[in-house]
């Protein structure tokens, strides 16, 4: 059975010199993005080994409140502003959950 929540991850790659600003932009994303209605988790998280990569982990409850979450100024102003940070255009996968608990694809195995 398909949720309706959505799960989303966005991959972004710094600029060499620019991992700082790009990390505080993205950053600055995060509470406004948690205090919106419909936003579950909203996650930014750094690469170990490579300093210049980024992911951001969101969950939203619905895709009407992504679509909103993509209308919102602060999120504009840095598709805007992130072009001069970016060494190449983002990606962002939109995903929906498949083993959640009521999944048919979720069945208890036994351990021997």
């Amino acid at each position: 059975m398909k949720t309706e929540q959505l799960t989303v991850i966005a991959q972004f790659v710094a600029k060499p010199g620019m991992e700082t600003a790009l990390a505080q932009a993205l950053g600055a994303l995060v509470a406004p993005s948690r205090s919106e209605e419909g936003c579950i988790n909203y996650d930014l998280h750094q690469d170990n080994t490579d300093s210049a990569h980024f992911l951001l982990y969101e969950n939203w409850v619905n895709a009407a409140a992504l679509e909103t979450h993509f209308t919102m100024p602060y999120l504009l102003q840095f598709l805007e502003q992130s072009e001069g940070l970016l060494a190449e255009p983002f990606t962002m996968m939109r995903l929906h959950i498949v083993s959640a608990a009521d999944s048919i694809l979720v069945k208890p195995v036994q351990l021997k």
